[in-house]
Parts: structure tokens; sequence; C-alpha cells
């Protein structure tokens, strides 16, 4: 198997909701995660919150089995509120 290393960055808007930018979405990670598991890549970091001046690091472990692939995420970011 080939190590391919990338730069990735995850960013989620729901206005509707009242979030204009999700700092961390584990959601949308988890969805990304799940996707790559299936081309091979079964673990993830993705830089998350700095387009909003609050970076925060999103990690993912990823495992395909019969029932579907489980994926964990982890990670921390600090919440501001208004």
């Amino acid at each position: 198997m080939t190590l391919v290393r990338a730069c990735l960055r995850d960013r989620m808007f729901a206005p509707s909701i009242g979030v204009p930018e999700d700092i961390a979405n584990a959601n949308s990670t988890a969805c990304l995660a799940a996707l790559l598991a299936g081309r091979g890549h079964t673990a993830l970091t993705v830089a998350v919150g700095d387009a909003l001046g609050v970076p925060a690091t999103l990690t993912t472990s990823a495992e395909p089995g019969p029932e579907g692939v489980r994926v964990r995420v982890s990670g921390a970011a600090r919440a501001e509120y208004s």
C-alpha cells in the first residue's frame, strides 16, 4: 500500500439553523473518512476552523467490515459564544 499524505480542510455552513459556520464538524469528517476507507485510507487528520480564526484538528480511524464502515472521530475545538 502506498502512503498518501494530503492537507484537508473541512468547512460546514448551516445558516438556516443559526450556525454561520461550524468550527469543527465531526459529521462531515466522518463521512469523508468512510468514503476514503473504501479506497484503502483508514486514518485521516483534518484541519478545521482556521477560516474562523479558531483552528482545530479532527482525527479519524476507519475500519471497513461486513456491516459497513465503522468510523471513530476525535479532536478538540475551542467554543466561542457571542
